[in-house]
């Protein structure tokens, strides 16, 4: 954005990455310059894999899953985000609630760790992902919006009746207030007489 101009990019998403779930869906790092997407390594999509693509190299990498959550399970979802710096996954399994996965140390799969096990959301609940306050943001099985706070264990409903469909047609973004005034460009204009306007 600095530059102020658009560049494309002719690397690859390599050739073995036979799917990206749910493309719309990115996770940026926000500080290491990375960007993230849930892929499949497979042709019956039954194997999943991280795509991380390097803003300053510009080149795409692999990234283990822990190794619970690579193989398909029915009824698993898995959400990409950042806790605390660190590249995370939150994986909703059925039997038993959302399970939180962080990478310690960036690109090293041996270093996924099992932070949070919250068997409270257990059953059809949906994991959207992190905010920067370290919450997590849930669709619970009433299909209400939750706001989970881990330390204090307190669960705050955002909204009674959020529903997949809207869901569907939108996104979920955190609001993050700035003291930067974007102010507008000065245009001038000509009349037919001549005339400057500012």
């Amino acid at each position: 954005m600095r530059k102020g101009s658009w560049k494309l990019i002719i690397e690859r998403v390599p050739s073995h990455i036979t799917w990206i779930d749910e493309n719309e869906v990115v996770c940026a790092d926000g500080h290491d310059g990375h960007l993230h997407w849930l892929g499949y390594i497979t042709e019956e999509m039954n194997l999943k894999t991280i795509v991380a693509f390097d803003l300053g190299s510009e080149t795409f990498r692999e990234i283990p899953l822990p190794d619970s959550t690579v193989a398909f399970k029915y009824g698993r979802l898995d959400a990409l985000g950042v806790l605390g710096g660190k590249l995370c996954v939150m994986s909703r399994d059925e039997d038993v609630g959302c399970v939180v996965w962080v990478m310690e140390e960036y690109g090293v799969a041996e270093s996924w760790v099992k932070r949070h096990v919250f068997s409270h959301f257990i059953g059809y609940t949906y994991p959207f992902g992190f905010t920067s306050a370290n919450k997590f943001l849930i669709q619970d099985q009433y299909s209400r919006l939750v706001l989970y706070d881990p330390v204090t264990e307190e669960a705050q409903i955002l909204k009674n009746d959020f529903s997949y469909v809207e869901y569907e047609a939108g996104k979920i973004v955190e609001y993050v207030d700035s003291l930067v005034w974007v102010a507008p460009a000065k245009c001038e204009m000509v009349d037919g007489g001549g005339q400057n306007w500012n």
